[in-house]
């Protein structure tokens, strides 16, 4: 949260920064509307009368206006090459093509002096360049208004600029139509003498055939043969229509016949009531059969009777279709005869008329070719007296509505927009620097990561251990080094005490009920605090009612046997001689001196309890059985370097039978053979981390590798001395 709300500040304190900084930029706008009437007609509502303009043909006239031709004829109006503010006006592209020419330069010994333009088509394409990246130009809706705008520091060059580009785009225009109206003045010209020549020689040609032939009297009228003709034409036509029909009926029935083909729609099928019959009486006969076959074998009699029934009525069918058929041939025959009568009589009057009809119909088409040109002709003549009219007075296809004038407010930097816009990228560069820290945060603090990438259950963390000495205490002070080992004795309900009975909770689970456990306490490396949770969770049993025994397996630090001897002495304590395993264990109990508050480390059987002055009213805790180091050491045979570890596995099984709670303090395990070894003697492994906060993952894994593939039980991890908080305060 702090990374974010400080990226966030950050983000708004530069915007201000940038807001104050930056130069002010204004825009001048001067609005033309484009008059559909002069403009290219797509299309016309014919209910409203509406005329509608092409988006395209639109659009087309906003990239006239930001074209180089009207840019050009502005900057020379107006003299911009030597503007400086255009002059000096950069791209991003061309800013980081400058960059890095100027980085090169400093490597090469060169010089980062912005070449000077030597020509002035050169400086007129820089200038245009830096012109063009200040005019905007768009459509207001979707009405025929285009906007035309110019943005400069300096507000009534914005306002003159703009002008100046409506003014050269509306002059372009009357420009455009009048070279345009005179280049189609000189074609139509040309194109209208040539058709008018055509059109003569059309006619005159028509007239001189009409004499030749002498058709004049029957051009625009009717004859006898004319009439006779088409009235023969037309019953030839029917004639032939209906051979086609009947031949095709019966060419339809004859592949019905043979079965080549589906039954079709023919009226004599449908409308024949036996035949309709007999297909009903087949569909029964079918469905009859089916249930025949699905019940008698094949061969039954009364299945080859439903057989024959069937083949007999598809024959009856048959005999019913050739009927038909010898109906159809019929009909075939009488329509080709009257076919071939009406071939005959059309054959008759077309030779009685054929000198005239060729005529006809020759001079019908050069008729028709000098009406065509006729019509051309007066089309091409109407056009060519628009097309002078035009010339000899344009007409503008654009207007200004209204004129720029020079804008009271600056456009840019605007602080509505960039405070808010800054802000919010702080706060999303806060975010992600946040996500980026803890996606690349490999620490085994957290249990969720420890469980997804290990595979490993967190049992709790444990916090700093903070002792609370109110001077209350009668007799000798307590060893500061002695403080951790009982602070859940003298310290019930602080946070460490709570948080270490959660992590026996959630081992009370796996103890067995009528069983014994053995459970090792480990840490990757030493002083990670693994004998201070060892001992505590050992009377934290052992002052619930269970028999429980601690186990200094630590051979490399003896830091608990080590305590203990040093209490012992202190107050005097005579140890007991053991012999292998018979001998007891020593305990840790309280002093006389401390009123129950201190340790002392004395031998106290187990069995027999009289064999060690134990004051019984030495404080208000039971002691905790401890099997030191020494004591392993001893029991061991002198002759085996490595004895000790035999020893305590042997140990081990036979305090099963006694204690159902046995809690084996051990080494690191990085650096220590024999915590490797030993964590194959016990039931489950507690793995102590001291400084979760500097543990990675990928050191615990490369740690927990190092058992090999050695059968360990790993009952979770205890994150030890965390400084963080309970969610809830203690009630």
């Amino acid at each position: 949260m702090i990374v974010i709300a400080a990226c966030t500040a950050t983000g708004a304190v530069l915007g201000g920064i940038y807001v104050l900084n930056s130069k002010s930029t204004y825009m001048a706008t001067t609005r033309l509307v484009m008059d559909p009437e002069q403009g290219r007609i797509v299309s016309q509502d014919a209910a409203t009368g509406t005329v509608i303009i092409e988006a395209a043909e639109i659009a087309s006239q906003v990239e006239i206006v930001k074209s180089e031709a009207i840019a050009q004829a502005v900057i020379h109006k107006l003299g911009l090459t030597e503007d400086p503010e255009i002059i000096n006006s950069r791209s991003l592209k061309s800013a980081l093509k400058g960059f890095v020419t100027s980085v090169a330069g400093i490597f090469t010994g060169g010089t980062d002096e912005e070449e000077e333009p030597t020509t002035d088509e050169e400086l007129m394409r820089r200038t245009m360049g830096g012109f063009l990246s200040r005019v905007s130009v768009r459509r207001v809706g979707q009405s025929y208004v285009l906007e035309i705008g110019y943005t400069s520091g300096d507000p009534e060059k914005a306002a003159k600029t703009a002008n100046a580009l409506a003014e050269a785009y509306i002059r372009n225009g009357l420009n455009d139509r009048a070279d345009a109206a005179k280049r189609g003045a000189s074609w139509l010209e040309s194109r209208l003498i040539e058709v008018g020549r055509k059109a003569r020689e059309a006619a005159l040609a028509a007239e001189e055939y009409r004499n030749k032939h002498d058709i004049t009297a029957m051009a625009n009228s009717s004859t006898l043969d004319q009439q006779q003709l088409a009235e023969v034409s037309s019953q030839m036509l029917a004639a032939r229509a209906a051979t086609a029909a009947e031949s095709a009926k019966l060419t339809t029935l004859t592949r019905l016949i043979e079965g080549k083909s589906a039954d079709g729609n023919m009226d004599e099928i449908a409308n024949n009531p036996q035949i309709q019959k007999l297909r009903d009486d087949i569909r029964l006969a079918e469905t009859k059969l089916e249930n025949l076959k699905s019940r008698y074998n094949d061969g039954n009699p009364a299945i080859i009777a439903a057989q024959d029934e069937i083949a007999r009525m598809k024959a009856a069918i048959n005999g019913e279709l050739r009927q038909i058929e010898a109906i159809y041939r019929s009909n075939v025959e009488t329509a080709r005869t009257r076919e071939q009568l009406a071939e005959e009589q059309f054959t008759n009057a077309t030779e009685k008329g054929a000198d005239k009809n060729i005529a006809r119909v020759e001079l019908s088409e050069m008729e028709s070719r000098a009406n065509t040109y006729r019509r051309l002709y007066e089309s091409i003549l109407q056009q060519y007296v628009g097309t002078m009219q035009t010339q000899s007075f344009p007409l503008g296809k654009a207007r200004v509505v209204t004129a720029a004038t020079a804008p009271f407010g600056r456009i840019w930097p605007k602080p509505s927009i960039i405070l808010p816009f800054a802000t919010v990228l702080g706060f999303a560069g806060g975010l992600m620097a946040s996500i980026l820290r803890s996606g690349l945060d490999r620490r085994a603090g957290s249990g969720e990561r420890l469980q997804r990438e290990l595979g490993i259950t967190s049992l709790g963390s444990i916090p700093v251990y903070r002792p609370q000495l109110d001077g209350g205490n009668a007799g000798k002070p307590l060893p500061t080094t002695m403080l951790p080992l009982r602070s859940v004795l003298d310290m019930p309900y602080s946070r460490f005490s709570e948080a270490l009975r959660s992590v026996k909770n959630s081992l009370d689970s796996i103890i067995p009920a009528n069983g014994s456990i053995v459970i090792g306490v480990t840490s990757v490396g030493p002083g990670e605090g693994k004998t201070t949770i060892a001992t505590n969770l050992a009377q934290l049993y052992q002052n619930e009612g269970q028999s429980v025994l601690l186990v200094d397996a630590d051979f490399i630090g003896s830091r608990l046997s080590r305590l203990a001897a040093s209490a012992a002495k202190d107050v005097a304590v005579r140890p007991v001689e053991l012999s292998f395993l018979g001998e007891q264990p020593v305990v840790l109990q309280p002093s006389r001196s401390s009123a129950g508050k201190g340790i002392r480390g004395a031998a106290v059987s187990e069995l027999d309890r009289n064999d060690v002055d134990v004051d019984e009213d030495a404080g208000d805790t039971n002691p905790v059985p401890l099997v030191t180091v020494e004591q392993a050491k001893l029991a061991s045979a002198a002759n085996q370097r490595y004895g000790h570890l035999t020893t305590l596995k042997e140990a081990i099984a036979k305090m099963r039978r006694r204690y159902k709670v046995i809690i084996v303090d051990m080494s690191g395990f990085e650096d220590s053979a024999d915590t490797r070894a030993i964590c194959t003697y016990v039931d489950g492994i507690i793995l102590v981390l001291g400084n979760s906060n500097k543990m990675t993952i990928e050191r615990l894994a490369d740690a927990l590798s190092a058992f090999g593939k050695s059968r360990i039980a790993l009952l979770g991890v205890i994150s030890n001395r965390s400084d963080a908080r309970r969610r809830h305060a203690a009630g």
